[in-house]
């Protein structure tokens, strides 16, 4: 053979390895896992179509602040026919309530996603999703190995949180290990983004801020209120909230007259109690899950126990807690990550020059009762964060146009957007959330209403809240 046509051939081969190379290198990009068969998914079935009329997705600004993509006509690899969704979520135990809220918001949008929307858009194909959960029992071991179950057995593409912040700091360890990311919609302690983590994205607004509409509220209606008792969980998300409650108060010139930490089992507060009684406090502030909120409530309610304000996050903002309290339930004020008489909307985005995505409330209240079968389901902020989740991971994989979890969380860097939960974006550094607002939600005539700011406001801040004497005998929090 002659040197020119040695040189065909090395020509040739060379061109070869870098074809092979670059397929290599976006076969792992895309895919994440090459070859891997699919998993045996738990089938859930989540009712039938619900066909929504308004336009599904826009983007609201002639210069959009989210980057689109141009898609390739033809995908680099093949594309899976799903994309997985992996849960370990408390559907029993401790936690049973909040976490079943959040899994049917999840499981609504995940409808909305399917049916309405028609799949998640990669190199213009439509592709469904589907949800691989098992119930963690509201067990920290529960969560870690089902969520390491999730990655390594089930190959699920993403990760969804679990309830609590002590669940979901100890799921962030196992998706950080497999470089998974994971959505954060259960856990509000800020130091789940502080720990260096590169693959958890935070939905809630921190913790540590969570009781400051509280004061805002107080300082408007009443200005003379100065004194706050303060009394909260032994457990990782209560212990930021407590300590930010407290700051917060001191730092706007109220007099922290009482505080303390309580064990996160526990089955009397009448020690605290007592101790409150002699507080001479004109406001409390609480930290308690739902449990433990309703027990507290009803023996503070025993022992006579009176405040002008009382707050508790999150026990109030579950339905179920007035449906175990009743009357007593009426005036309480709850924090809340959202609620349904909030309207978010695609002209409030707009206007705000944000992208908006997914359904408004008012349509995604018929696609929850779709799944849940229960017509009067009554949704929480659990809710709404589960279903938020399920929207802006489903965005941030088209802005990404990859199944690859760094380049899905890399696409969350840039999304700034508004779905039926709020704002959302992240410091691009911890994850963390840094547009999200809460709103004040009070218990007034049996209904959990909006109070405050005054601009989203269903209802006027009923204050001082009936004391127990006045509500045993009938009276409600409504003018």
């Amino acid at each position: 053979m002659g040197v020119a046509g040695l040189s065909r051939v090395v020509a040739v081969f060379s061109v070869i390895v870098v074809v092979v190379a670059i397929a290599a290198f976006f076969g792992g990009m895309y895919v994440g896992r090459p070859g891997a068969q699919a998993p045996a998914i738990q089938t859930v079935t989540i009712g039938s179509t619900v066909t929504v009329t308004r336009t599904i997705t826009q983007t609201v600004m002639q210069t959009p602040t989210t980057p689109t993509q141009t898609q390739p006509s033809t995908p680099p690899i093949s594309l899976p026919s799903k994309i997985v969704l992996g849960l370990a979520i408390p559907l029993s135990g401790r936690q049973a309530e909040e976490g079943k809220k959040g899994f049917w918001g999840i499981m609504a949008a995940v409808k909305w996603v399917n049916e309405v929307y028609g799949g998640v858009n990669l190199y213009g194909k439509k592709i469904p999703l589907e949800v691989k959960y098992y119930d963690d029992e509201s067990k920290k071991e529960n969560v870690i190995s089902y969520t390491e179950r999730l990655i390594t057995v089930d190959k699920v593409h993403f990760l969804l949180s679990s309830y609590t912040s002590a669940l979901v700091f100890a799921q962030a360890t196992v998706a950080e290990k497999y470089k998974m990311l994971l959505v954060n919609v259960g856990g509000g302690s800020d130091t789940i983004n502080q720990q260096g983590y590169k693959y958890i994205v935070s939905l809630w607004t921190p913790a540590s801020r969570w009781m400051w509409m509280v004061y805002d509220a107080l300082k408007s209606i009443d200005p003379g209120a100065k004194k706050i008792s303060i009394l909260y969980a032994d457990d990782e998300g209560c212990r930021i909230l407590g300590g930010g409650a407290s700051a917060k108060a001191k730092e706007l010139g109220f007099n922290v007259v009482y505080e303390k930490v309580y064990p996160a089992v526990i089955n009397d507060f009448s020690p605290y109690i007592t101790d409150l009684a002699k507080s001479g406090a004109d406001a409390l502030i609480v930290c308690a899950h739902l449990v433990n909120g309703q027990l507290f409530t009803k023996q503070l309610a025993d022992a006579g126990v009176n405040f002008k304000l009382i707050a508790i996050n999150p026990a109030p903002c579950i339905p179920s807690y007035y449906d175990a309290l009743k009357i007593l339930a009426e005036g309480i004020v709850c924090p809340s990550q959202w609620e349904p008489g909030v309207k978010y909307t695609p002209d409030l985005a707009k206007k705000m020059g944000v992208e908006w995505f997914g359904p408004t409330s008012d349509e995604f209240l018929p696609l929850l009762r779709s799944v849940t079968g229960d017509p009067n389901f009554m949704p929480s902020y659990h809710t709404g964060a589960g279903a938020a989740g399920v929207l802006l991971l489903v965005r941030a994989i088209e802005l990404a146009q990859s199944l690859d979890p760094t380049a899905v969380r890399e696409a969350f860097n840039k999304l700034r957007a508004m779905t039926l939960f709020g704002l959302f974006e992240i410091d691009p550094v911890t994850g963390m959330q840094i547009a999200h607002e809460m709103v004040l939600g009070q218990w007034q005539n049996g209904r959990f209403v909006v109070v405050w700011p005054p601009d989203v406001a269903e209802k006027k801040l009923y204050y001082p809240l009936p004391t127990w004497d006045e509500k045993k005998a009938g009276k409600t929090a409504s003018y």
